[in-house]
């Protein structure tokens, strides 16, 4: 089955977030667990929780059609020892939030190194998420792959083997491919997405997949900048989507939206889901 739907919010509550994926005619959805751009907030409540499970259940969402993604701040990277454990202690409440909800998939940016080797920027990354997996049974980590600007890690295909190969708890550690990231690491997704993807799966296999943000694009190749357009509005294109969707490899994971214009999501999702079903006849 296809998973795809839009990062929604979790404004007034994060239970609410089912209804409006479901309101979208999604199949699936992203999500924060609290806001991604504070260090510190309350505890989810016993209500909001249990309401949050009662409506996945009834709009027919599982585990394996939601991607949660961790907030902003957290830098796996950091050579800063305070804002590494600060980081460390965020993305151990994000893990926790994330199991509570039933979920069992946390997305993360691997950071940034800032000074110094990019080798030890990697090992710092791996070694808290190895902190994060021991501290957390039941979850798993997905890796995002970035456009590489500056100091950031996880631009290129090597970058994501090199972080996962350092870390010691590989099994419960996989990717999110971002499309528009992609596009500006230099990845050419619009023109041959099959010849990116096969790239991907024959270096980590379908397995590592966990998860896609579908965006198009604002920016040019290889510009190494992350500038989000909705589908088919960028210069990643439509048809690029509708070849990715084909792929029998994306389905049973989430592929999540972020793209700009809220009020095209519904569109964005309904033109997806039947570039599926054209596609298979």
């Amino acid at each position: 089955m296809l998973f795809v739907g839009p990062h929604v919010s979790i404004a007034k509550d994060i239970s609410l977030a089912p209804v409006r994926a479901h309101e979208l005619g999604a199949t699936g959805f992203g999500l924060f667990t609290k806001n991604q751009r504070v260090w510190n907030a309350p505890p989810l409540s016993e209500s909001s929780i249990v309401s949050f499970r009662q409506n996945m259940k009834e709009y027919g969402y599982t585990e394996k059609a939601i991607l949660p993604h961790a907030g902003y701040l957290i830098n796996p990277a950091s050579p800063d020892k305070d804002l590494w454990d600060k980081s460390l202690s965020l993305f151990l409440d994000e893990a926790s939030r994330t199991v509570s909800l039933s979920l069992n998939t946390i997305n993360i940016h691997p950071g940034a190194y800032k000074e110094g080797l990019r080798e030890d920027g990697i090992r710092r990354a791996s070694l808290m998420m190895d902190e994060v997996l021991r501290s957390t049974p039941g979850i798993r980590i997905a890796i995002e792959n970035t456009a590489g600007a500056g100091t950031i890690l996880g631009s290129t295909f090597e970058e994501l083997d090199a972080l996962l190969e350092a870390a010691a708890e590989k099994d419960r550690i996989g990717f999110t491919l971002d499309t528009a990231h992609l596009f500006g690491s230099g990845y050419d997704i619009a023109s041959d997405p099959d010849n990116v993807l096969d790239s991907f799966f024959s270096r980590f296999g379908k397995e590592k997949l966990y998860g896609m943000h579908l965006n198009d694009s604002k920016v040019p190749l290889a510009s190494h900048k992350d500038r989000h357009e909705s589908l088919g509005k960028g210069l990643i294109g439509k048809d690029a989507f509708m070849a990715i969707v084909s792929r029998p490899e994306v389905q049973g994971i989430p592929l999540v939206l972020e793209t700009i214009d809220e009020s095209l999501w519904k569109d964005e999702v309904e033109m997806l889901l039947t570039a599926q079903t054209d596609t298979r006849g």
